[in-house]
């Protein structure tokens, strides 16, 4: 039995939605480490989400599922909480979408603090978007069209981007366009200790890409998006690539 016809009987025994297929990977080598500092921050987040509700995001969606309700599992609650525990000036959002991650965020942000979501597409182009031209009224969020793959469009973006005390990578998912994201930032430089939040790490496609990061970082799917989320605390001193071939490596099918 191939594994997409296995997957969609399992789906069918256990009445669930939607299945993808992923992967068990050993902690003891991985070449990043949670640090006391991110497992602290991921629990009073953790915490502070259990106590967030968004109703009036949840309104903004024609039909069910009411992605900001559901918690643990989608990642909208903890975002809000992400933004109150740290309280960051600016965010940089990679991956607009509908624009409901970004709505989220700006829930939570302190009034001084902004919000700038990137996408290669305008807002309005966007299938099932939610966002709204009142949303954006008070200049705390801001869209911007540019391609951060790009090489020379992370260069014209530089100084916005080394601002960022949070940046939220919900890219392509694909692995290759966020490893090319993390070579622009490295290029560029971003803040010292600036916090960065992956969303889908357990999608096999993303799997090498987040266990090469060899930067403090934590799994946080139980808390986060059933998809997989991640939190990687940034620093220009580590290279933020590294792996060490593992010989022998024991592989179970």
């Amino acid at each position: 039995m191939d594994l997409l016809t296995l997957l969609r009987q399992l789906a069918g025994e256990l009445g669930v939605r939607h299945m993808l297929p992923s992967v068990v990977i050993s902690a003891d080598d991985d070449p990043g480490k949670p640090s006391r500092e991110l497992i602290e921050l991921a629990l009073r987040a953790a915490s502070r989400a259990a106590d967030i509700q968004l109703p009036h995001l949840s309104q903004r969606l024609s039909a069910p599922p009411y992605w900001p309700d559901i918690w643990p599992g989608e990642h909208y609650r903890l975002l809000t909480a992400l933004m109150q525990v740290t309280r960051p000036r600016l965010v940089i959002e990679i991956g607009t979408a509908t624009g409901l991650s970004a709505l989220a965020i700006k829930d939570g942000l302190p009034e001084s603090s902004s919000i700038v979501t990137f996408d290669i597409v305008p807002w309005r182009d966007y299938p099932d978007y939610v966002l709204r031209p009142e949303d954006f009224a008070d200049n705390r969020l801001q869209q911007i069209v540019a391609d951060l793959t790009n090489r020379n469009l992370a260069k014209q973006y530089a100084a916005l981007l080394a601002e960022a005390d949070l940046l939220f990578v919900d890219a392509a998912k694909d692995g290759s366009m966020e490893a090319t994201i993390l070579d622009n930032f490295s290029a560029i430089g971003l803040k010292e200790g600036a916090l960065l939040m992956f969303d889908d790490i357990r999608m096999i496609p993303m799997f090498p890409i987040w266990r090469r990061i060899a930067l403090p970082k934590l799994d946080l799917t139980s808390f986060g998006h059933w998809s997989g989320t991640g939190l990687v605390r940034w620093s220009q001193r580590i290279p933020w690539c590294g792996v060490t071939p593992s010989a022998g490596a024991t592989v179970q099918a």
